[in-house]
């Protein structure tokens, strides 16, 4: 284990290097995790709208990144409220200086920035009694504020082998996103929080990174009369587990649109029939946010995990309301 070192010697640095990111990360994430290379952080902070100043690091004195934290700006609508909010992501800190409580301290700075830049709210999604509840629990409470937990969640699962042998094949009606459907794509993506108690607020400067540009995903398209009426977009996702690497596709945004249960069930399976034809995949996941309609995915056989998920919420300055709980939310960045 490297030296214990004062507090003195770990420098801020602004926006750090992706391959160092990604030696952090792969040092200090024990399996089962992401294999956190490069562009798998680059895919989702690498966005139009993202601020390279509210992505930051501590850099120990001789020159290792010692934490990471990212917080994206994302326009959120808390009940009736619209407000600008921060989404916090992928902060790490190194087992080599456990005892100085970098976690805190990054928390802290990143808050501070947030707070200095006028952002309203935080936001971050957290695995139940894990550490990451303390680290922000503490750091709200250093700056005299609350935070929440304001909903708890499940991922629905199933593994491709069963997948197969109910999804059938991909259907004509089905294609791939194309840079033509960018402004019905951008109402699809915000109707679809249209009934969530929180709800993220898709930028259309953002749209076409996120549905096409960035690597690792896949937007397929329901195709009607007059353009596409609903999509479904899929990350692909590399796993680290007992020494192995699959890769484990992310039903990340479901935007129905107003297609009929049995359309939206035919939708589905011919989505999933191209992903499992097009990638090779060793699983499914699809988040249940309470905003998603999940009854396709249960009718192919998708079943809750037993990991549980924490949205957490917090105000970023006084006199701003907190829910006590939420009962659904739509986000597109955990």
């Amino acid at each position: 284990m490297a030296e214990v070192r004062g507090v003195e010697s770990f420098t801020e640095v602004v926006n750090p290097d992706l391959m160092d990111v990604s030696a952090l990360m792969r040092a200090n994430w024990l399996p089962p995790c992401w294999l956190y290379d490069p562009e798998i952080v680059a895919m989702r902070i690498a966005r139009p709208t993202a601020d390279p100043e509210l992505v930051t690091g501590l850099r120990a004195g001789d020159g290792r990144l010692a934490t990471y934290l990212a917080f994206l700006p994302v326009s959120l609508r808390v009940g009736e409220l619209h407000a600008r909010g921060v989404f916090a992501s992928f902060l790490t800190a190194s087992r080599d200086f456990r005892r100085q409580r970098l976690s805190d301290r990054q928390q802290l700075l990143a808050i501070d920035k947030a707070q200095a830049r006028a952002y309203d709210y935080y936001v971050a999604v957290t695995i139940a009694g894990t550490p990451a509840n303390q680290v922000v629990a503490r750091a709200f409470a250093a700056r005299g504020l609350p935070v929440r937990a304001v909903t708890n969640f499940h991922y629905l699962v199933a593994q491709a082998p069963a997948l197969r042998a109910r999804v059938g094949g991909p259907q004509r009606i089905i294609r791939e996103y194309d840079p033509r459907d960018e402004a019905r794509a951008w109402a699809l993506l915000n109707a679809a929080g249209d009934r969530a108690e929180l709800a993220q607020e898709i930028a259309r400067a953002d749209v076409d990174f996120l549905l096409r540009t960035r690597a690792r995903v896949a937007t397929y398209c329901y195709e009607g009369n007059e353009g596409i009426e609903a999509l479904l977009h899929v990350s692909f996702i590399p796993v680290v587990r007992a020494g192995e690497v699959a890769v484990n596709a992310y039903i990340e945004i479901a935007a129905f649109g107003a297609l009929s249960p049995p359309q939206r069930e035919g939708f589905v399976a011919g989505v999933l029939a191209a992903v499992l034809r097009d990638h090779d995949v060793e699983a499914v996941w699809v988040p249940d946010t309470g905003s998603m309609d999940i009854g396709p995915f249960r009718r192919l056989g998708l079943r809750m995990a037993p990991r549980k998920f924490r949205l957490l919420l917090a105000p970023l300055r006084s006199g701003l309301a907190l829910p006590p709980a939420i009962g659904s939310f739509f986000l597109e960045l955990f």
